[in-house]
This record gives C-alpha cells, sequence and structure tokens, in this order.
C-alpha cells in the first residue's frame, strides 16, 4: 500500500470534522475550531487546514484531482470492477475472518473494504490513462518500421528444447554448472544436424519437451506476436528449411529451432492495434517516468488550475521530483 495513500485518507477524515453543523464564528468570519478561556488561543478551522496543508494535503489533492477526471473519463465498468474484486479479494484470501482482513486494512490507513477499492480504482484508471498517453506518443513512422521488420505471417516451427534443470536448494556455482551443460548438450545437438542427421532424430534423442520430441519437434503454426523477443528474431531471419546454428537461451532454457512454412504477412490494419500498444509498453519500459507525464497529461486536458498558491507550489515540486528523481 503507498503511504501518501494513507496520509490522504487520514487528511479526509480530519477535513471531514471541519464542517460540522455546530459552529462558532471567530473575528473575521473564521469557524472556531477549539477555544480557550483565553480566546487570543482560539484555534480556527483555518490553523488546522494551513497545517495539515503543508504535511499532507498535496498528497491528497493528487488523488482527488486524478478521481474526478479519471472518474469522467473512464465511467465504471464490468471490466474495472472485476479487476477492483480480484485485487481485494486475492487480500481477503490471506486472512481466515472478516475481522483479521478489516485489522490488516485499517493498519493502512483503510477503514473499510470500500476504501480500498476505491484505492485499486484510481491505480487501475490511472494506467488506462497512463496507456493512452503513451498511445499518442506512437508515429505512424514508428507504426510502419515495425510492421515491415518485426511483423511476419503465422509460422509453423519445429523446435529442440534443452532445459536448465536449476532448483532453489542449489548454490549459484551448482546453477551454473547445470546451465553450462545443458549449453554444451545444445550444442552437440547443432553438431549433430550440422553433420546431417535430420532434425527429426536429434529432436528425439536431445529434446527435453515430452509434448513435441516424438514427432520431430513439431509445433505447429505460431504467430510471432505471441513470441518472445529472441524467439520472434530468430524464426523471422531463418529461412524455410533452415534450422538455428547457435543455440537460443530462452525462459524455457536453451532451444534450437527449424522453420518448416511461413504464411502470408498480415495486413497493416489487422496487427496496428496490438503494434501500437507493443511500442507503447516498450516506451514505458524505457522511460519509467512516462507514467508521471501521461497523468500530468490527462490533468492539462481538463484545465485543472490551484488557486491555493501554497498547495500549487507543492504540485509542482511534487511532480518535478517525480520527473528529475534518478529512479521512479
Amino acid at each position: 500500500m503507498k503511504k501518501t495513500l494513507i496520509i490522504a485518507t487520514t487528511f479526509l477524515l480530519i477535513i471531514s470534522t471541519l464542517g460540522c453543523s455546530k459552529e462558532t464564528k471567530l473575528e473575521g468570519g473564521e469557524k472556531e475550531l477549539v477555544s480557550f478561556t483565553d480566546t487570543k488561543l482560539n484555534i480556527s478551522t483555518n490553523d488546522l487546514y494551513e497545517k495539515l496543508k503543508d504535511k499532507y494535503g498535496i498528497n491528497f489533492l493528487i488523488d482527488m484531482i486524478d478521481t474526478k477526471i479519471l472518474d469522467k473519463e473512464f465511467p465504471d465498468s464490468d471490466s474495472i470492477n472485476d479487476y477492483v474484486n480480484i485485487q481485494v479479494n486475492s487480500i481477503k484470501n490471506y486472512y481466515k475472518t472478516e475481522t483479521e482482513f478489516l485489522e490488516y486494512i485499517n493498519n493502512y490507513g483503510y477503514k473499510n473494504e470500500d476504501e480500498l477499492k476505491e484505492y485499486f480504482k484510481l491505480n487501475y484508471k490511472r494506467n488506462l490513462a497512463i496507456k493512452d498517453y503513451l498511445k499518442t506518443l506512437v508515429s505512424e513512422d514508428d507504426i510502419n518500421n515495425y510492421y515491415n521488420n518485426k511483423i511476419t505471417g503465422d509460422i509453423q516451427t519445429k523446435h529442440i528444447l534443452i532445459e536448465v534443470k536449476t532448483t532453489s536448494s542449489q548454490t549459484e556455482d551448482e546453477k551454473r554448472t547445470v546451465k553450462e551443460e545443458a549449453l554444451k548438450k545444445a550444442k552437440e545437438a547443432i553438431d549433430k544436424l550440422n553433420e546431417g542427421k535430420s532434425f527429426d532424430e536429434v529432436c528425439k534423442e536431445y529434446s527435453d519437451d515430452d509434448a513435441t520430441k516424438n514427432m520431430g519437434g513439431l509445433m505447429g503454426f505460431i504467430n510471432t506476436l505471441n513470441l518472445d523477443d529472441v524467439s520472434r528474431q530468430e524464426l523471422t531471419k531463418l529461412e524455410v528449411g533452415k534450422y538455428s546454428t547457435e543455440a537460443l537461451e530462452t525462459e524455457y532454457g536453451y532451444e534450437i529451432f527449424m522453420k518448416v512454412s511461413e504464411k502470408d504477412k498480415p495486413k497493416l490494419e489487422d496487427v496496428k492495434t496490438h503494434i501500437i500498444e507493443t511500442l507503447a509498453d516498450e516506451k514505458l519500459t524505457k522511460d519509467n517516468k512516462l507514467q508521471y507525464k501521461g497523468l500530468e497529461y490527462i490533468r492539462d486536458k481538463y484545465g485543472f488550475s490551484i488557486k491555493d498558491e501554497d498547495l500549487q507550489v507543492y504540485y509542482e515540486n511534487t511532480m518535478n521530483n517525480l520527473l528529475n528523481s534518478k529512479e521512479s
């Protein structure tokens, strides 16, 4: 949970007490919050506001601003509510009783489950706004370059998989040895192919993929958009009937691919949405601070303006710190 949101919730509860119906006025029209026999010592709601504003106000205000804007930009929907419920239930499942769950979220500043849901809902909508902003940064040239260089038709492939079978109980040296042995085995398989043995024979002898090894490693047609970068790049450059000349390290271990056939390349309009989303994700991976620029972007879109000069300065300082920090 974010501490700033916890503080904001506390600030909200305190501020809500400032509007009580039973109130007296001090000279100048300020609402009286605490009174003393010596009236010169009295504390007004404005006194409290100024103190709270200095310490907590900007975090709470930013949440209020974003909630107002994002509720209008992204009205509640089944998908949003489903996400929120999944997040809340994932926490609830850790606790045996409702009481334990409430004690846990109370410790993080949430009065009840509804407040926790509002937290997740705001974060979800912020992510939607950030994604929309990132898409505006993707140019037509970016899209065309990606399409020309990385998009192919579905590829029918075979593979030989050499798993790196390590365990959490092994030392780093032991894990390194297992990895080296797996790579050595993959290189032996390539040597066999280079000697003229068929891919099917080598696959049956070396592959650790029990689902495909007896079929020559045949994986059927694969949409390259769903592949990791290493596999996609290899299969894109391979000619039909050719196999990998080097073992490729993937999330599954070491792999050797053979391209069996390739379908026609899809039309740009059919994959454009996927390309834009992929490029947008890549931009955020390269520059994590774009998430803050994205939120600034949508706030500016709605023409927000902070009238309190102190809070305006706090807002500018907060955003500058986020955008100029070495790590986000």
